[in-house]
């Protein structure tokens, strides 16, 4: 996916371009046995300047042989190692030798050439950037404009990257309260995994991944300049135990082509995409029928793809507002963010540039609205950034203008690329991209909790279609449920919402205050099936109304159950369990102890008349450190998730109870005081290293 083109950094230094598009490794590795130093600097230099990076680098391993502290060897590997692999900590250790003996009048072709580029400095400051060096990064970032030719194309950027340094070090001194964590090795590998689409209710999981097929199908096909396979989309859905399943390549994949994910409808029948085989890039989509996606088609609405570069699109929730990203003339930079309208009628409003308070004179993309179609997350270069691409949020004003966008802050965002960000329906769950210490390749994909984006003012109508002996709801019966407000503004004006032919569900935005009626529709002859109604409460708190019928398929009747009398039971007392974990320990046992009371209790509860419970766990890790777990964030994690394999283990395995519990994760915190290499001292750390249930 053509999402960062590369600054002509390295490759401005040399003049004359050549081809080498029929080559391969195998050619390459040749002239390493056959060619002299010489020989191989030159051909090392043109492979740089031509874009064939991989090739340079292996022949620059060479060459830092003949020459192990050359400054000049060294500034070509750390500068290879950055641009391909984005590995800042790997580059760091060239980069260092680099900088030691440098020149403003740099000769890239003489083997007699010991010096480096001034470049070094500012390709230094950017590996202590990303690794949150702040200080390093801005002392090599100054080097670097005191000692470069003025004419450098580098100055602005260096620049522009001191302001980011700025802004991290107010966003790091006042870090903001979120809970964040690789997804895990079921869908991240070494391979670059990014672009997450996130299901509105967290159950399935759409992705792009560079990883290569199983038969072996793209290794003709991956790109000699930067050695990596083709992109192809992949789903994964939520287990019933809250981990994702082995992911799963989608129909439209070819292994000769790119395609990336951008956007899911809300009904996961439509998924919109990138491809650049058209030349600089577009937005095309697939629709979902026939029991699969189908090849990808170029999306067709005047006005959004062009010669330009198209590189992100979404469609809001209520298919009001189509935003797009677009580096077309007129912008306020590189590439802006722009908005349609639906008219009514079929047709689309012309592009409306979001304006200054979202686009800037960097890069803005991938755009993100939330359901109540109202907050739009985006990630931005800029210079309130604190490095590389920034999550931002903005808000839709009721004048129709949007508000001057906000950095989500530290640790939501790192000094490395944070994008691609999307949210669960509640938005206080979210997936993105970023290269972070504990990932497992160039890009991985996080997950995201905080207590301070959720949506406001805004109710969600969340339904489940079931269907009798649970057949699939077919693809030829046009099954949806058309909502009409009664008293809103546009009063009449109804939708119609499609469930998800996976399972059923279907969800779409509500306003407070306001009376609705339901039509479940067999849209193929317009037949009302049942009718439905509701009025949403007068409140600005996220509140959801839940519906659910079961559908007969083969009569296509809605069966409505009748509402049986309510029964008063026992006030039961909600249950409590507290565990204290000696140093990285994380596990125990429904078979004994106060855990196994606790289970028993839950039991006792249900065989008594309690017709459901809900289980809450709440872990946390102290802040001494673990090199078993990587980080006490993943073993505050690992804490939480063993308990709640232990409770399913429990509870699924007595079949008078499957049904009738709930287990979630509440929380996973790291606290505590500061470590002061004291780990011996249990006292002090013990209280904040523990498990904990609550029933409810």
């Amino acid at each position: 996916m053509k999402i960062y083109r590369l600054l002509p950094l390295f490759l401005s230094l040399f003049l004359v371009t050549f081809s080498y598009s029929q080559e391969t490794e195998v050619d390459v590795r040749t002239k390493i046995i056959n060619y002299s130093e010489s020989q191989l600097l030159t051909e090392a230099s043109m492979y740089t300047q031509d874009g064939f990076l991989f090739f340079a680098e292996i022949l620059t391993d060479k060459l830092i042989t003949f020459k192990p502290e050359s400054s000049n060897y060294n500034y070509r590997k750390g500068f290879l190692v950055l641009q391909i692999r984005k590995n800042h900590t790997e580059a760091i250790p060239y980069l260092e030798k680099a900088v030691k003996k440098t020149s403003a009048n740099y000769d890239m072709y003489s083997t007699k050439e010991l010096s480096a580029p001034t470049d070094a400095f500012f390709h230094l400051a950017t590996c202590y950037h990303l690794n949150e060096d702040i200080a390093k990064a801005e002392e090599n970032y100054t080097k670097f404009i005191e000692t470069s030719k003025q004419k450098s194309e580098l100055i602005p950027v260096a620049k522009l990257r001191l302001k980011q340094c700025a802004e991290a070090k107010v966003q790091m001194g006042a870090p903001v309260s979120v809970y964040l964590r690789n997804v895990g090795s079921s869908i991240n590998s070494e391979y670059p995994e990014y672009s997450p689409v996130v299901s509105l209710d967290g159950s399935a999981l759409y992705f792009t991944s560079r990883r290569p097929w199983s038969n072996g199908e793209t290794e003709l096909y991956k790109d000699e300049m930067i050695n990596q396979y083709p992109e192809d989309v992949y789903v994964s859905y939520m287990d019933f135990d809250s981990t994702w399943t082995s992911p799963t390549r989608l129909e439209f994949c070819t292994p000769m082509r790119n395609e990336a994910t951008l956007a899911v409808s809300s009904d996961e029948r439509k998924i919109y995409l990138y491809q650049d085989t058209t030349g600089n890039g577009d937005i095309y989509y697939t629709d979902f029928y026939h029991a699969k996606f189908q090849e990808i088609t170029k999306l067709e609405i005047d006005g959004v793809n062009t010669d330009d570069w198209e590189t992100h699109c979404m469609m809001s929730h209520d298919k009001k507002m189509l935003l797009f990203v677009s580096d077309r003339k007129g912008g306020f930079g590189g590439r802006d963010i722009y908005m349609m309208t639906n008219k009514g009628d079929g047709n689309w409003s012309a592009p409306v540039n979001l304006g200054p308070g979202i686009n800037g004179p960097n890069d803005e993309d991938a755009p993100f609205i939330s359901i109540d179609n109202k907050t739009l997350y985006f990630s931005s270069n800029g210079a309130n950034s604190i490095g590389g691409f920034d999550i931002f949020y903005s808000s839709l004003n009721d004048d129709g203008t949007w508000s001057d966008a906000k950095n989500l802050g530290y640790p939501f965002n790192s000094t490395n690329d944070d994008i691609f960000y999307t949210t669960t329906i509640d938005g206080l769950k979210g997936y993105m991209t970023s290269f972070r210490g504990d990932g497992y390749g160039e890009k991985d994909i996080y997950e995201i909790h905080n207590d301070y984006l959720g949506v406001n003012n805004i109710a969600v109508l969340r339904g489940l279609i079931k269907t009798v002996d649970d057949k699939p709801i077919p693809e030829d019966f046009a099954f949806s449920v058309k909502l009409i407000c009664l008293d809103c503004e546009d009063q009449g004006n109804a939708r119609l919402v499609f469930p998800r032919l996976r399972d059923g569900i279907f969800m779409t935005a509500l306003e407070p205050c306001k009376t609705y009626r339901l039509e479940y529709m067999n849209a193929s002859d317009n037949k009302i099936m049942h009718e439905d109604g509701f009025t949403t409460d007068c409140t600005e708190e996220y509140q959801e109304i839940y519906k659910e019928l079961l559908l007969d398929v083969d009569s296509r009747t809605i069966i409505v159950p009748e509402d049986p009398e309510p029964e008063v039971g026992p006030d039961f007392p909600e249950l409590e369990f507290m565990h204290y974990f000696t140093y990285n320990k994380n596990e125990l046992s429904t078979s004994s102890g106060d855990l196994k009371k606790f289970v028993q209790g839950v039991e006792k509860q249900l065989s008594e008349g309690r017709e459901n419970i809900t289980i809450s766990i709440y872990s946390s890790a102290s802040n001494v450190p673990t090199s078993t777990y990587k980080t006490n964030q993943n073993l505050a994690h690992i804490r939480a998730e063993n308990m709640k394999k232990e409770l399913l283990k429990y509870f699924e395995g007595k079949e008078a109870l499957k049904g009738k519990i709930d287990i979630i994760v509440g929380s996973e915190l790291v606290q505590g005081p500061t470590y002061e290499k004291d780990a011996g001292n249990l006292d002090k750390y013990k209280p904040y290293q523990y498990v904990g249930l609550k029933t409810n």
